[in-house]
């Protein structure tokens, strides 16, 4: 046996690691190369960042800190632009499954949550580190934006700032959607704000009722970036035209209603009927070919298409079938990758349920998710769609254009949301810009 493959055979695996992990306050020299790679990380494109309080009083000062998430990138700014304290991280598992950097992040005491499932073992870790003077970092959306808005802030969170009772730090964000947009994996440069402003001190919470304190934090946290640049116009660049990978996101032709027939051609958005409209430097929609066209941001698009999908799933015959790739977390050799291929086969939804029937490793198989239990099939940065179900991860890649896997996002979302009263009310909520 080499002496590399001896000493990977004594080392515990990510799994084996995960099993007996506990989170506690950071290390402090982890925590400071976390700062250092994540600043580093940061350098290409800047921001400007700016305080709304005193910089020499929150130092070593416990906070919770709540912050928008536009972009996939807003852990490294949010942590690089907030060195007073290093706070435990809530995050899902497959954000902290990362190659080389993921025994850092455990030592940084990271807290494990499955995405949009309860979690007791996550709330008696915040808790217990509550009382040893942690602090924290929550992201409320719990996913990115998908069109540069607010995604929906569950009430839960009200009174989890309830019950910490903490001052509370609001982070948000102008421009981050635009420099590293949900819809193409290639990055832009441009404007790019954050601001820290003290939400709640911990005396206004103990007087403050969930639903006052819901309230000012709903008012506080939206954000649309599209709506930001329309009245701002500053410029983006980058090494592929801002349309890239736009057919991902906008799917449906506000001309013709086909779905899937749009495609990027250069700067432009081109449906198979002829229509076309530029996207320009500022993200503008410039329309071609001579008339009006009905959307001058991509935000406004995107609403437009989710209410014509919501029409579609209301249909009581309603299905949407998919040929999918299906992966699981890799929680042996992390060397090989975040991901394993698990199998492929065929993703149904309708009404009720998610299923996927097909092969897991060889063997014939079949899962069945209650849409009720799901408020989102969140995408990964590839646009797969991914679920946590009774603790479980699954990504399911759809084979087609990935248009169809945000198409199967939405649908699931709205499904769900029709009998969820208080998910529906976040989603009303996160609207009102």
């Amino acid at each position: 046996m080499k002496a590399a493959e001896w000493i990977r055979s004594k080392m515990k695996t990510p799994g084996e690691m995960l099993e007996a992990y506990k989170p506690d306050i950071p290390v402090v020299s982890a925590a400071k190369l976390t700062r250092t790679v994540m600043r580093l990380s940061t350098l290409g494109r800047p921001a400007k960042v700016t305080y709304g309080f005193d910089r020499r009083s929150m130092k070593g000062r416990q906070v919770l800190i709540l912050a928008q998430h536009a972009s996939m990138d807003d852990p490294y700014y949010v942590n690089a632009a907030y060195p007073f304290i290093q706070p435990n991280a809530v995050m899902s598992l497959h954000n902290v499954l990362i190659p080389v950097m993921y025994r850092l992040m455990l030592k940084d005491g990271v807290i494990l949550k499955a995405l949009y499932e309860p979690d007791a073992k996550a709330m008696r870790h915040l808790m217990r580190l509550h009382k040893k003077g942690a602090s924290f970092l929550i992201f409320p959306e719990g996913i990115q934006a998908l069109d540069g808005t607010t995604q929906p802030i569950h009430p839960a969170t009200a009174r989890l700032v309830k019950k910490l009772c903490m001052d509370t730090v609001l982070c948000t964000s102008h421009g981050a959607y635009l420099c590293n947009p949900r819809f193409d994996t290639n990055r832009r440069k441009g404007r790019l704000e954050y601001r820290f402003d003290m939400l709640f001190t911990k005396e206004e919470l103990k007087d403050m009722s969930e639903e006052e304190l819901y309230e000012r934090l709903l008012k506080s946290f939206r954000y649309n970036d599209f709506a930001w640049n329309k009245e701002h116009q500053y410029s983006y660049k980058g090494k592929v035209p801002l349309a890239h990978g736009l057919d991902n996101l906008l799917y449906v032709c506000p001309r013709c209603m086909k779905q899937f027939s749009m495609k990027t051609d250069g700067d432009r958005l081109v449906c198979s009927c002829g229509s076309s409209v530029k996207i320009d430097e500022r993200y503008n929609l410039v329309p071609e070919g001579g008339g009006d066209f009905p959307f001058k941001r991509i935000d406004e698009w995107n609403r437009w298409q989710r209410d014509v999908i919501a029409e579609e799933v209301s249909r009581e015959d309603f299905v949407m079938r998919e040929d999918v790739r299906y992966r699981q977390l890799n929680l042996d050799d992390l060397s090989k990758g975040r991901y394993t291929d698990a199998g492929e086969g065929q993703l149904t939804l309708d009404r009720k349920t998610l299923r996927y029937k097909g092969t897991k490793f060889g063997e014939d198989v079949e899962f069945t998710f209650d849409i009720s239990r799901m408020p989102s099939t969140p995408l990964s940065s590839a646009l797969a769609n991914q679920l946590y179900y009774d603790g479980v991860y699954y990504q399911f890649d759809v084979k087609d254009s990935r248009a169809h896997g945000v198409k199967l996002m939405t649908a699931v979302e709205i499904l769900h949301e029709t009998g969820d009263p208080e998910r529906s009310k976040a989603r009303k909520d996160s609207e009102t810009y």
